[in-house]
């Protein structure tokens, strides 16, 4: 499955902001997770921000591809009290030739989004970087949905002006309708796993 480019960004093989809509369970996930922090010609960097899941698990998205370069992984990593076992214990076999940066579970967006511009400052500089937030589900629950809107509008920008691309996660099945809609306006495109289909501006 592929997105189609933003008209307004000419020369582009993917938008720069894409939000991934899918239930937590699913391959199908997993898969469009990797196509889209690769491309189509691979990316030197990946930049992978996680909640619930452990850095080992979400580093699979970016080593269990064609074009993987685990070395060139960055993940950070948000604590959170309400981790599931298995993600804990999968923590132990996180990979070493990845750079994993913890963020304190007493940390606010403002720390994250701090750390986060700071290694995307640090990859865009030495080739073309991906994002991946997982997840925004899981970001409303760590604040309120003004303060995460507020976090991602800031964050796509970021990922606008640095020539990067990024794809955001989200849960639609926890949220009602309007909350998804209220997100959605900040990306460039939507996937929609559950209808398969693709929206851009």
């Amino acid at each position: 499955m592929s997105t189609r480019p933003d008209a307004d960004r000419e020369g582009t093989e993917m938008p720069s902001n894409v939000l991934v809509l899918a239930p937590s369970v699913g391959g199908q996930q997993s898969d469009i997770c990797g196509e889209l922090l690769h491309g189509p010609d691979g990316r030197s960097h990946g930049l992978l921000v996680t909640c619930m899941e452990s850095p080992a698990e979400r580093l699979a998205a970016w080593t269990d591809h064609d074009h993987a370069e685990p070395g060139d992984a960055t993940v950070i990593d948000v604590e959170t009290a309400a981790r599931s076992t298995a993600a804990v214990d999968a923590e132990a076999t996180a990979p070493t030739n990845a750079v994993v940066e913890v963020v304190p579970a007493e940390a606010d967006l403002v720390d994250l989004g701090e750390t986060v511009d700071r290694h995307l400052s640090r990859l865009t500089t030495d080739g073309e970087t991906a994002v991946c937030v997982h997840s925004v589900s899981d970001l409303l629950q760590r604040a309120d949905e003004r303060a995460v809107f507020k976090f991602l509008e800031v964050l796509t920008s970021s990922v606008d002006g640095a020539d990067a691309v990024a794809h955001y996660h989200m849960n639609p099945d926890v949220h009602d309708a309007e909350t998804v809609r209220t997100f959605e306006v900040l990306f460039d495109s939507v996937v929609d796993l559950r209808t398969a289909s693709v929206s851009g501006d």
